[in-house]
């Protein structure tokens, strides 16, 4: 399986035709502001998968979502800026939000560079208990939990936070079984 968005058409992101999901802008250059958590319901009853998208911090963070079922329950991942610059220094944030509340944030300092102003390729790995994530083909966290073992994927940005995405791809089954039995 593997599903692509170019965020052309909001539909599977829980907006109608017309309408983005509250919060979120489109910019005639071909990318979208991001706003409230929004999920890609073809994605909601996925359990393992590998998630990439193309995307960049505008002000303070970027952030997803991970095994989400809805907007109460998902693992919240967000690339954070720690030391702004020309060269910011970002961490990697993660926690889980059961129930409506957050748990415990973990943040991780990050030893890749990047710009300002420039997107970068982002790939998580979501497997039985484990997330890893990468950014350039670089991997720069990995962590478990046991609480969520279903759910899609999702963007958002919290209060006084702004990013851009210009494409997203989910893919599942992607190994050598799952490519002989699609064959």
């Amino acid at each position: 399986v593997e599903l692509t968005d170019t965020f052309r058409r909001m539909e599977a992101w829980g907006a109608t035709a017309k309408a983005m999901p509250a919060g979120w802008s489109r910019h005639p250059d071909g990318y979208v502001r991001t706003g409230q958590l929004a999920l890609y319901h073809p994605t909601r009853t996925f359990a393992d998968y590998h998630l990439e998208f193309f995307g960049e911090i505008e002000k303070k963070s970027m952030s997803w979502a991970v095994r989400a079922h809805d907007g109460n329950n998902y693992y919240a991942m967000k690339f954070t800026v720690v030391e702004p610059g020309l060269r910011p220094v970002i961490a990697a944030v993660h926690y889980a939000v059961v129930g409506g509340k957050r748990g415990q944030r973990v943040e991780t300092p990050l030893s890749v560079m990047v710009h300002n102003h420039e997107p970068y390729h982002v790939a998580v790995d979501v497997t039985g208990n484990r997330v890893v994530t990468s950014i350039e083909g670089q991997e720069v966290d990995s962590w478990t939990d046991d609480t969520l073992k279903v759910g899609g994927i999702g963007f958002f940005s919290d209060a006084g936070e702004s990013a851009r995405l210009y494409w997203v791809r989910v893919t599942k089954n992607q190994d050598w079984l799952g490519r002989v039995c699609a064959y």
